[in-house]
């Protein structure tokens, strides 16, 4: 059991670290540059649309969808760990 929670846990740190790296990359656009691999796209996207779908995340230009999937992921990552302390201890050694 540990084992599923400890890859729930490592995946959702990804997923965070893309959204952080989607974020960066949202930012290249205000000096022209425009890139954005299609990786990207594909692993986002859904996630996007399906928050998009639910909550309203645009406040004229500015987009919220990004803060809302790190945050559902900081909640239920910390959930998580509340549930299941045993986890606390394999990502301290694995030091996540």
């Amino acid at each position: 059991m540990i084992f599923i929670i400890l890859s729930i846990v490592i995946f959702l740190e990804l997923i965070m670290y893309l959204v952080f790296f989607d974020v960066i990359l949202s930012w290249l656009t205000l000096a022209g540059i425009r890139y954005r691999p299609r990786f990207l796209h594909d692993v986002l996207g859904p996630i996007y649309t399906t928050i998009r779908k639910y909550i309203p995340t645009r406040f004229w230009p500015f987009e919220f969808t990004a803060i809302i999937v790190i945050a559902i992921i900081i909640f239920i990552r910390s959930f998580l760990q509340i549930q299941f302390p045993e986890v606390n201890e394999v990502l301290s050694q694995i030091a996540l």
